[in-house]
């Protein structure tokens, strides 16, 4: 309520003396009839008071500082009843209203103050009653967005369209997530975000806007919801109640979501593990069924991946629409990726060592694709950090075909020796890791050349092969190779 929409009721016959065109637009909270001393006392921010005046007669001083008074104390405009102590509103109290451009209207001595009061509590009550009414209205609409494909999408325009204004979410780093209308966002964003969380009132750009934060989880920061409209008289008594029930039902959407989402990642490492385990031909169907409900039907080629330090890769794939099954291994992230041979995203994961297998078109074929992936990513460095099963030298790649089960008592027939003897085989694995450069090994190692040359000859003697036949390198590189790939996996799988 405003004082005008009080002047403005015919029947009381009311009539502003001091206040300036501007009068009308100031807030009325309620209505009290005081006749003591120190009267803001007994009145609250933007109340209106009557009076008679009784203290007031004949005091040409207290009249004057009355206004002063009650604009210190907030309160709203002052009422003063003429026709029983005073026929008129003393000119001293109106010449120090006029002063300081504060309300003063004349109540004729036939209004009495309690209708006065009546209508202000019956005004305002009425007031509560339509936003109620409308809160309780836009309520149900935004419930029911929930039924909708894009809720929180959905919640946003309907929450625009209630209150004909502009609305934009923020995410966590204040960027917008979703705009409703045209407001000035970036605008809103720096205003925001200057501020700490709470619920705001602002003017921006000439826009007016409430901003309240929509808090999600405990371990993430807050995003923003911002409702805005250039209309004044927008922050009204629904522009925040609105924020505020609005605010509650995004947050638990975001959290609905987690849940979903943790749901689904749970069941897509089920069926990945599933997947990589060996299966008789009558179960293949009811599997690759169950993976093309999450987008991989290998409809496009599909590979094995392994990522070590890759915490984003979901978010990376999710982001790119990239099907996929992931799970989790200690201290790395097994996925089958259908991204049809373009493997882009794995160079938009700075901070991972990523392996990526062959290709392959059936769903049978993954466990291929992992060995692969596995003998990639102990290939990945500083200066490499993605290895693609197509970047295999030829030790390597006869490593990937030949089946471990194989391949291990040969492994294990060269190694076994160097490795009841660690020092050697410390010095071997590295002479082949820095490409037989003995200054490069020493240096790694932290010893004297010819310390390493000792060794490397003690190695060779344990062997019963000399590291200058070709034959004796390439099988050590192999066998090096293969005992890198199935350390990885069994650290994989702990």
């Amino acid at each position: 309520m405003h004082l005008a929409d009080l002047i403005a009721e015919d029947s009381f016959g009311l009539e502003l003396l001091s206040g300036g065109v501007r009068a009308g637009d100031r807030p009325v909270r309620g209505a009290h009839a005081v006749e003591v001393d120190a009267p803001a006392r007994w009145l609250g921010t933007d109340w209106v008071m009557l009076t008679t005046g009784v203290r007031l007669r004949g005091n040409v001083e207290a009249q004057r500082a009355l206004v002063p008074q009650l604009e210190e104390g907030g309160v709203s405009a002052l009422g003063f009843g003429v026709g029983l102590g005073f026929k008129r509103v003393p000119p001293a109290l109106v010449e120090i209203a006029e002063q300081h451009a504060f309300p003063v209207f004349a109540v004729p001595y036939e209004t009495p103050f309690r209708e006065i009061i009546h209508f202000v509590d019956s005004t305002l009550t009425s007031g509560d009653e339509h936003v109620f009414r409308r809160l309780t209205a836009l309520q149900r609409y935004l419930v029911d967005a929930l039924r909708t494909p894009q809720p929180e999408r959905a919640m946003v325009d309907r929450l625009a369209k209630f209150l004909d204004a502009s609305v934009v979410l923020l995410d966590a780093e204040g960027a917008p997530e979703i705009v409703a209308g045209k407001p000035p966002a970036d605008e809103l964003l720096e205003e925001v975000c200057a501020e700490p969380p709470g619920l705001l009132e602002l003017q921006v750009a000439g826009w007016h806007a409430v901003a309240t934060p929509v808090a999600t989880r405990a371990d993430q920061a807050d995003r923003w919801l911002v409702l805005a409209s250039p209309r004044r008289g927008f922050i009204s008594k629904l522009a925040k109640p609105a924020a505020e029930a609005t605010a509650p039902l995004l947050a638990a959407m975001a959290r609905l979501g987690d849940v979903v989402r943790d749901q689904e990642q749970a069941v897509k490492a089920a069926l990945l593990e599933e997947a990589l385990a060996p299966h008789a031909p009558r179960d293949l169907p009811p599997l690759a069924a169950r993976a093309a409900a999450f987008g991989i039907d290998f409809s496009a080629p599909a590979r094995m991946v392994v990522v070590s330090g890759g915490h984003e890769l979901v978010a990376r794939l999710e982001a790119e629409r990239i099907p996929h099954l992931v799970q989790p291994r200690e201290g790395s992230l097994v996925a089958l990726v259908q991204d049809g041979g373009d493997d882009a995203w794995a160079d938009a994961l700075p901070n991972a060592r990523v392996g990526l297998g062959r290709t392959i078109s059936a769903i049978n074929e993954a466990h291929h694709s992992l060995r692969d992936a596995e003998l990639a990513v102990t290939h990945t460095g500083p200066e490499r950090h993605v290895v693609r099963f197509e970047d295999f030298d030829l030790g390597t790649f006869m490593v990937s075909e030949i089946a471990p089960e194989r391949l291990g008592p040969k492994v294990d027939e060269i190694l076994s020796v160097l490795r009841a003897n660690p020092p050697l085989h410390e010095a071997l694995k590295a002479y082949f890791e820095h490409d037989l450069d003995i200054a490069t090994t020493a240096a790694s190692l932290h010893m004297h050349r010819n310390s390493l040359r000792y060794r490397l000859a003690r190695a060779e003697q344990v062997l019963g092969r000399s590291l200058k036949q070709p034959s004796t390198v390439a099988a050590i590189y192999i066998a090096l190779v293969a005992e890198a790939a199935d350390q990885s996996r069994a650290a994989s799988l702990d």
